[in-house]
């Protein structure tokens, strides 16, 4: 096993918290895509003529508000 002395030690666990947060971020971003694509495809369903692109334009901001007030309540 590898011995760290304290510096390293704590330069490896700032960089583990990095990775984690941009995962969250990530995987937080990716559930708001997919929360406006569904509502999307269900506002398609219900009106065939409604454009799938337009619609997942109009439900994506919508779902980033969101994200930011629930992270905001955290």
């Amino acid at each position: 096993m590898a011995s760290y002395n304290d510096d390293e030690e704590k330069e490896l666990i700032i960089e583990t918290e990095n990775a984690t947060d941009d995962a969250t971020g990530d995987l937080e971003e990716m559930m708001d895509k997919t929360k406006a694509g569904t509502k999307a495809m269900g506002n398609k369903m219900k009106d065939t003529d409604k454009d799938m692109e337009t619609e997942y334009d109009k439900e994506k901001p919508k779902e980033d508000i969101k994200s930011k007030e629930e992270e905001e309540e955290d």
